[in-house]
């Protein structure tokens, strides 16, 4: 159900929706009644995702954030909804992984692999969307990148089994390739 008195904003999608209020209510971590704006949702995001009392919050809350934006688009485009347990569920799934990597996976071994000072949340704030193969197989997902002057990149991987966990993942800074260069690295 799209609200049909309101303009869709993204201040409405994300905060001021009776919908997504909902969501919010029934998810772990509240939303305070003073974020009223998607600009106010994101400065809490920013300070609690650097903080270390509340970055696993801040991973919790971006998540909602984002299901609340799967959840809106799914009713626009596809004229369907998930239940608002269901949209809870997604997210401490999602962000328990993340909350988890983020243990084993330190920010100096995020600063190592990349070589910059802004990649230093990497292992903090991550959106994960997979589709796990059969049973009985890995699936593996590749990418590389590079910089906008071309001089560094990166490149990596990530291995799930059939029931979507993590079971490898590795990070590597890569000097002077292509864009092309850096995606084959990766593979």
């Amino acid at each position: 159900m799209v609200c049909t008195e309101v303009e869709e904003t993204t201040d409405h999608v994300l905060v001021q929706c009776p919908r997504v209020r909902e969501i919010w209510s029934s998810s772990p971590i509240l939303l305070l009644q003073s974020v009223e704006s998607a600009q106010v949702l994101i400065l809490l995001l920013r300070s609690s995702i650097w903080s270390p009392r509340s970055w696993e919050e801040g991973i919790l809350r971006a998540y909602l954030a984002y299901h609340v934006w799967l959840d809106m688009n799914a009713s626009i485009f596809e004229g369907r909804r998930l239940s608002l347990r269901m949209v809870v569920n997604r997210v401490i799934s999602q962000s328990e992984e993340v909350i988890t990597a983020s243990a084993l996976f330190t920010v100096g071994m995020a600063r190592d692999i990349w070589g910059t000072s802004s990649t230093v949340t990497v292992p903090r704030f991550a959106l994960i969307s997979c589709v796990p193969p059969p049973l009985g197989y890995l699936k593996v997902n590749f990418d590389g990148s590079m910089s906008v002057d071309g001089t560094t990149g990166g490149v990596g991987f990530v291995i799930r089994d059939s029931c979507g966990k993590l079971v490898a993942a590795r990070g590597q800074r890569t000097l002077g390739l292509t864009i092309v260069g850096a995606e084959l690295r990766a593979a």
